[in-house]
């Protein structure tokens, strides 16, 4: 689990059923650090992975509308394009 060493400043606070902190003891026991350092690393992790998700999601849609704005708004091609399209038919 990576070091979480930056200035606390926040606190958040949750309840939970005896038998999720006895499972989250348990893990951050066998992961050898605290249950807090188990929690936060594990929402941190969590928190990230969604995030990256989402990020890729919306870079998606946006490759996807650069395409077909690509596609739909197409120009003639360039001489230098003509020149290597006919220099390959050549081959």
């Amino acid at each position: 689990m990576k070091n979480i060493s930056s200035a606390k400043e926040e606190r958040i606070e949750l309840r939970v059923s005896s038998e999720f902190k006895t499972l989250f003891s348990r893990a951050a026991e066998i992961s050898g650090v605290s249950l807090n350092a188990f929690v936060l690393e594990s929402v941190r992790e969590r928190a990230m992975n969604i995030i990256d998700q989402h990020e890729r999601i919306v870079l998606n849609n946006q490759a996807r509308d650069m395409l077909i704005n690509a596609i739909s708004n197409r120009s003639a091609p360039g001489k230098a394009l003509r020149r290597a399209a006919s220099r390959f038919a050549i081959r």
